[in-house]
């Protein structure tokens, strides 16, 4: 019994940690259940894995089945091959990000294995290990010591760093990055297994040494240069945006002041014209130019929709894009002074809005839009409704109804791709949120946007 529960506990202290890290980084509407319940299952099911793998490796008979290592290895295999066909079901997440977390998992599993097969060739030198169980009082030891030094670590610096990249990861648009992760990491695990099997003793390990410590940096330098690069990406992106914004606002002072030389222009003239007419008392004359001139002026579309001028500048814009393509707008926007950075703002309208009007355009029937915008119990608030015959949904996302997250909707321009996961991310930014949904009844498009009303800093505060 006591063999039983000492190989239960070796387990479990290689086993769970990689268990826990696998479903920790992603937000909470990526799970199928809350993620409480899933650590809560996934640990009964480990500890009943643990006890299974004990028993079997203790109750056998030695003698006649001697390869116990061969045993606790493929029932490890047997386990993790469990727990990722389990993950992969209960994260509602694009595979390739699931692939790249599981393998930060395997990652530290085998860089922990490593590290305990290495410090034992150096503390105990020439003193192989000959009991017939893997999990011995050493090894448990220093398991236990180099989780309680390593797992922590990387809690702190991958773990919630990672939840962010994570969001801001496309894999679509990063398929070199992902391969080069993939490949190496599989190198890793090919080189450990040869470090495990090459030998008929732990001593291999030392030997390996250097070339471990060099493979693992450079494991940690390819997955934080992905994540790097996933930032730039995603900086670059908002540059880009805000550079676009910023020039249709220019394009507009000068169009603006074209106009208002052109109506200086015509004004002179009519002036002179009304001038010549009064001189030679031709009044009924006069009378009749002026009705036609007001009834022939153009009046400029030029609405005010809020106090607030970058809001109010924005909605100017795409509304007078989606007037150009005969849809049919109807707004309701109050909000004055925001504690929102005017980048942030336009990337939120600027994807919005135009995938609205995308979608639109390809609307065979009435072309309609409502946009809401205001403050709703000290939050900033967005709503925006098109009409949309039909929207990608991603596999996981069919079975469900109502408003669903970014991941739910494949890249098509009908409301769904990189520009919603913009949005999202932008929202969380400010402690928000960003949520979709399609009716296929009514054919309508909603986006629902939530921002905290207090700046950065005053949330950190708090």
């Amino acid at each position: 019994m006591i063999a039983i529960l000492q190989n239960a506990v070796g387990f479990l202290i290689q086993f769970l940690p990689c268990v826990f890290i696998i479903f920790l980084p992603f937000s909470k509407g990526a799970y199928r259940f809350s993620r409480k319940k899933i650590f809560v299952v996934m640990t009964i099911i480990s500890v009943l894995f643990a006890g299974v793998f004990s028993a079997v490796l203790c109750l056998r008979d030695i003698e006649k089945y001697p390869l116990h290592i061969t045993i606790s290895n493929s029932f490890m295999l047997a386990a993790i091959l469990f727990m990722l066909a389990a993950y992969i079901w209960l994260v509602k997440e694009t595979v390739l990000k699931k692939l790249l977390v599981f393998f930060i998992a395997m990652f530290y599993g085998v860089t922990v294995y490593i590290l305990v097969n290495v410090m034992y060739t150096i503390i105990f030198p020439n003193q192989i290990d000959t009991t017939i169980y893997p999990y011995t009082d050493r090894f448990i030891i220093l398991y236990s010591a180099v989780t309680a030094l390593l797992l922590p670590m990387l809690l702190l610096a991958v773990i919630r760093p990672l939840k962010e990249y994570i969001e801001l990861i496309e894999p679509r648009n990063m398929k070199r990055e992902f391969f080069i992760a993939t490949f190496s990491t599989l190198l890793y695990f090919v080189i450990t297994v040869y470090c495990e099997t090459s030998a008929g003793n732990y001593g291999v390990f030392h030997f390996f040494l250097i070339p471990m410590i060099f493979l693992t940096i450079d494991q940690i330098l390819i997955y934080w240069l992905i994540f790097r690069e996933s930032v730039r990406r995603k900086l670059d992106s908002e540059q880009l945006r805000a550079i676009e914004i910023r020039q249709i606002q220019y394009e507009n002072i000068v169009n603006d002041m074209e106009n208002t030389r052109r109506m200086r222009h015509d004004m002179r003239h009519h002036y002179n014209s009304i001038s010549d007419m009064l001189s030679r008392g031709k009044l009924d004359e006069m009378k009749d130019y002026l009705s036609k001139l007001i009834d022939t002026t153009v009046k400029r579309d030029n609405e005010v929709y809020c106090e607030n001028l970058t809001v109010n500048g924005l909605l100017q814009y795409y509304i007078g894009m989606a007037r150009d393509h005969n849809i049919t707008c109807e707004v309701n926007a109050e909000c004055k002074e925001l504690k929102i950075e005017p980048a942030d703002l336009t990337v939120l309208f600027g994807n919005t809005m135009e995938n609205a009007i995308n979608s639109c355009r390809k609307y065979t029937g009435k072309r309609h839009m409502l946009i809401r915008v205001g403050t709703v119990q000290g939050s900033f608030a967005i709503e925006i409704s098109n009409s949309c015959k039909e929207v990608s949904l991603d596999k996981r996302y069919r079975s469900e109804s109502g408003f669903l997250p970014a991941e739910a909707f494949i890249s098509g321009r009908e409301g769904g791709g990189y520009g919603l996961r913009s949005i999202a991310h932008t929202a969380r930014k400010y402690g928000g949120s960003a949520m979709f949904r399609f009716d296929a009844e009514k054919e309508l498009f909603t986006v629902r946007i939530r921002l905290n009303m207090h700046t950065n800093e005053e949330m950190t505060q708090q």
